[in-house]
């Protein structure tokens, strides 16, 4: 059976460390298969912006060389900055899957296609990883 992007599978296996960035950019831009970028699953905080949170400026993970991105989130049906209304201090964080665009005007660009509710930080703060879909043998 054929998914329809941005269709998880659930089977995610553990992939590079979130830090240091240079090294997750590294390996975000060779997850492909076929050309076609694989299905990612990466902790994102969101960026303080004038008035709420702003998907410019997000960073994947929380260390001090957390690599800084857009969050492109046209495919969810509630847009993160709607589900970010339910956070009231930074980290506003969450865990999201969706597929790295790598470098757009200068950018780096995350498509977002699913999120769940905001991340407590002590669950944010054993996120370490990205993940990529995998094959579960099934």
């Amino acid at each position: 059976m054929e998914k329809t992007p941005g269709q998880s599978s659930g089977a995610f296996v553990q992939g590079a460390s979130l830090s240091p960035g240079d090294k997750l950019v590294t390996w975000l831009e060779a997850q492909k298969v076929g050309g076609e970028a694989k299905l990612l699953r990466v902790p994102v905080v969101l960026a303080k912006g004038q008035v709420g949170w702003a998907l410019q400026g997000a960073k994947l993970g929380t260390g001090g060389d957390a690599v800084t991105v857009k969050l492109d989130d046209t495919a969810l049906g509630i847009g993160l900055g709607q589900k970010a209304r339910k956070c009231k201090d930074a980290p506003c964080a969450f865990l999201v899957e969706g597929y790295w665009r790598g470098k757009q005007d200068g950018t780096y660009v995350f498509a977002v296609v699913k999120a769940g509710e905001p991340l407590a930080a002590a669950e944010l703060a054993k996120l370490a990883h990205a993940e990529v879909e995998g094959e579960s043998g099934n």
